[in-house]
């Protein structure tokens, strides 16, 4: 007669269910970085004060969400104003996959603004991305803190 205790699960039940958990932590995170992503995107194509005559900037500005370095969401779309939008658009889209190819782990969101004068056009005083990065940020921390305080207070 064998002795013992006789287990409840298979360990192919138990991965299973941790498996499970898993998932429901990534489809979390990633709705908390994809509403930040539309938040950065929102404001900053919205309330960019510039003047973009070639819709190159504007079009340039989008996010991606990637994985362990690969884009899994993004959000890039054409100015309705301008002349050479598609020049912007790729840029944008150029420059956060290279930029999340620098993250070979874990999940980042990259917001960007892909023309090189971007940072020349916030230098002298216009709103480009500025105001769409501290509202990012501060979307992402008040999520994160209610996630982590529901979690805690369980």
């Amino acid at each position: 007669m064998k002795q013992g205790l006789t287990p409840l699960w298979t360990d192919d039940m138990v991965e299973d269910f941790f498996d499970h958990f898993v998932e429901r932590a990534e489809e979390k995170i990633i709705k908390s970085l994809s509403a930040s992503g539309e938040l950065f995107v929102r404001v900053a194509r919205l309330y960019g004060n510039y003047k973009d005559k070639s819709g190159n900037l504007r079009s340039s500005i989008g996010y991606v969400i990637a994985k362990e370095g690969k884009l899994i969401v993004s959000n890039f779309e054409v100015s309705p104003n301008g002349t050479e939008k598609a020049k912007g658009l790729a840029r944008g889209k150029k420059l956060a996959k290279e930029i999340a190819e620098l993250y070979p782990s874990g999940y980042i969101l990259i917001g960007v603004a892909g023309m090189d004068y971007a940072a020349c056009v916030e230098a002298r005083g216009y709103d480009v991305v500025s105001r769409a990065c501290i509202q990012c940020e501060d979307y992402l921390r008040r999520a994160s803190k209610r996630l982590f305080d529901r979690i805690n207070n369980g």
